[in-house]
């Protein structure tokens, strides 16, 4: 999946909002519509009507009224432009779902919560499907434990391209907790047809702590029958409460190159306070596009998962 928490403040859309239109903007193609909780829908613009410059926007009712909101990191058509969160999002207050609006048909969206005033820190984050309302309205429900969070609003267009947005929201129950903690891992990668590596890495989410003593290392083995353990050792340092973040060079990750011929199946054995737990996959059979080269792992037994 695309990361979106780029650190470029330099290019963060906040003034886009701000910028002034096109002046040969197409007419609506469609009324605007109000949602029966008061969220009023702005009418259809045509697809060309929007770029990196003019983006397409969220539209989110908080309690000083209806806003409008610019995406702070967006690709659309042929072009991007990467920005970050602002550390004050405007706050929708504590309504029982959130509710929101987009200016484009077709897209789906993803929301991330993410505990508040732990941007740069280690913080708990929950990501959850959004449910589609309408053509282009949706709803979120909470997740995690009730209390304040910012909520990242990521959407992906139906023929490509990307939108986030954030909002401050005080839930006022508890929410969706994660169905199993995850992790995926890379070693082997197709560079146009030779097989290469680009590094090896191994991420695990949803976790339900902190484990400061995890190790893990992963078995690389070729259809031909040949493998290589690749060590991982000690993961970097709390990029997200309950994750684990190993790395290592592209150089230990070219020793799986030479084992033969594919399909691969990786072996991980992460250890967590004294359990091995294994994950296992096959690459590249089992890659999916959002994360490609890597590829998602089946855990056994499964990773202890966050409920709480």
């Amino acid at each position: 999946m695309r990361t979106v928490l780029v650190a470029a403040a330099a290019l963060v859309l906040s003034a886009c909002g701000a910028s002034t239109p096109d002046a040969a903007a197409p007419a609506p193609r469609s009324p605007a519509t109000t949602l029966a909780n008061g969220l009023e829908v702005p009418p259809e613009q045509p697809a060309d009507a929007y770029s990196t410059s003019r983006p397409p926007r969220f539209h989110v009712l908080t309690p000083e009224g209806q806003q409008s909101l610019s995406p702070w990191t967006i690709c659309y058509a042929n072009g991007c432009a990467d920005g970050g969160p602002s550390d004050t999002p405007p706050t929708v207050g504590d309504p029982a779902a959130l509710d929101f609006a987009f200016d484009l048909p077709g897209w789906t969206f993803e929301a991330t919560f993410r505990e508040h005033g732990t941007r740069d820190g280690c913080g708990r984050q929950v990501t959850v499907p959004v449910e589609t309302t309408g053509e282009r309205t949706f709803r979120v429900a909470p997740a995690g434990p009730a209390g304040d969070w910012d909520v990242d609003l990521f959407g992906r267009g139906p023929t490509g391209g990307d939108a986030v947005t954030t909002v401050r929201w005080r839930t006022p129950v508890d929410g969706t907790f994660p169905d199993a903690a995850t992790g995926q891992a890379a070693v082997l990668a197709d560079h146009d047809g030779t097989l290469d590596s680009y590094g090896v890495e191994l991420f695990v989410s949803d976790l339900d702590r902190a484990y400061d003593d995890a190790s893990a290392e992963i078995t690389v083995s070729s259809s031909d029958g040949a493998s290589v353990v690749l060590p991982l050792g000690r993961p970097e340092r709390c990029w997200v409460e309950g994750g684990l973040s190993f790395r290592a060079s592209d150089r230990l990750g070219r020793r799986a190159t030479t084992l033969g011929s594919g399909p691969f199946d990786y072996t991980v054995r992460l250890t967590l306070a004294g359990t091995t737990y294994v994950g296992r996959a096959t690459w590249p059979d089992d890659t999916s596009e959002d994360i490609v080269p890597a590829v998602p792992l089946t855990w056994h037994p499964a990773l202890p998962a966050y409920r709480g």
